[in-house]
């Protein structure tokens, strides 16, 4: 793996950790959320979404949601990676393993229209 791509894992779980979720209200105050956008704007500006793309195999730390988030919000994809980015949101906003984060995910494919 790119060292980027390790700096990526290791913010997802020091966010997790930390309790910074894609789509708390006060995320985008937070340095964790900053760091994780501008390592995806970094692999989108190289061309590399679908590489970028292959963190949804990755579920520990919530790094698939984060990615699924990231490419929604930041990246340029095809339709194929947008479908399956919303797919693991929903299946987040459904978990009754974390209530709360599953009600964040809900009132954000609301608010986006999904």
């Amino acid at each position: 793996m790119s060292e980027i791509g390790s700096k990526y894992l290791f913010q997802c779980k020091k966010n997790y950790l930390d309790n910074i979720r894609p789509s708390s209200k006060d995320r985008f105050d937070k340095l964790g959320y900053q760091i994780l956008v501008e390592i995806a704007k970094d692999y989108f500006q190289k061309g590399e979404i679908e590489k970028f793309s292959s963190f949804f195999q990755e579920s520990q730390y919530t790094v698939n949601l984060w990615t699924a988030h990231l490419i929604l919000e930041y990246g340029n994809s095809s339709e194929i990676i947008k479908q399956e980015a919303i797919e693991i949101i929903e299946r987040y906003s459904t978990t009754p393993l974390n209530v709360s984060l599953a009600n964040e995910e809900k009132e954000w494919l609301i608010k986006e229209g999904y």
